[in-house]
């Protein structure tokens, strides 16, 4: 699988591989499956190439691309992907800077993909940019670089991480203790662990206007 690793997280019909670190960001990829339907969602599109084709030919059967944000890492595979699948491609609703002849549709707050009988909530959670989405089914969240294990994601300009902290408060930290977090970058975590650093990080948080790196502690 060309150094990528391929994990696995199952929830009774329903299978997410996890694909990655990948490429020079250490990207993550995922693949959601009815196992049932044996119809796939697939979200974002990193390198490495071959590792996301790989697992993308062994499960088969993607209907649907989703982008979490507009980030270049996030859109590396386009091509080779969508000659793969020939599925659309869909994006936040108020995601920026994607040209209208890469993407087929926009997905609002609140709104539901179908991959088989599973639904796929999607949640708006900006910051990291405008239009950043996570993802959510059962006892799985996909963040895309929204919330990672250890920190909220990057932000790249003044008032940016107040807005991702907000997104991961309000959004995120509510769901169950035992939701998986299967970030765009890094390790799982679970919003158990993700509510512990949350709680740390606001008995020392950085200054009014702050923005870039952070870590929970």
């Amino acid at each position: 699988m060309g150094g990528a690793d391929v994990t696995v997280v199952e929830d009774s019909d329903v299978r997410v591989v996890k694909v990655g670190p990948m490429g020079p960001f250490n990207n993550n990829a995922y693949v959601v499956r009815d196992v049932a339907a044996g119809e796939s969602l697939l979200v974002d599109m990193p390198l490495d190439e071959q590792p996301l084709l790989d697992a993308i030919a062994a499960e088969g059967g993607v209907r649907t691309i989703v982008a979490t944000h507009w980030h270049q890492d996030h859109w590396m595979t386009y091509d080779a992907v969508r000659a793969a699948t020939g599925a659309p491609v869909l994006v936040g609703s108020r995601e920026i800077k994607i040209p209208a002849d890469r993407i087929d549709g926009r997905l609002d707050d609140g709104q539901e993909i179908r991959v088989g009988a599973i639904r796929v909530l999607v949640l708006h959670t900006p910051g990291h940019t405008p239009g950043s989405i996570s993802l959510r089914l059962g006892r799985v969240v996909i963040t895309g670089d929204t919330l990672f294990d250890g920190g909220p994601g990057k932000t790249f300009a003044r008032g940016d991480l107040e807005t991702v902290l907000r997104s991961i408060s309000a959004r995120l930290l509510p769901l169950p203790d035992e939701t998986a977090v299967l970030p765009g970058h890094g390790a799982n975590t679970t919003i158990a662990e993700s509510r512990l650093g949350y709680a740390e990080y606001e008995r020392h948080p950085k200054p009014a206007g702050f923005h870039g790196d952070v870590t929970w502690r």
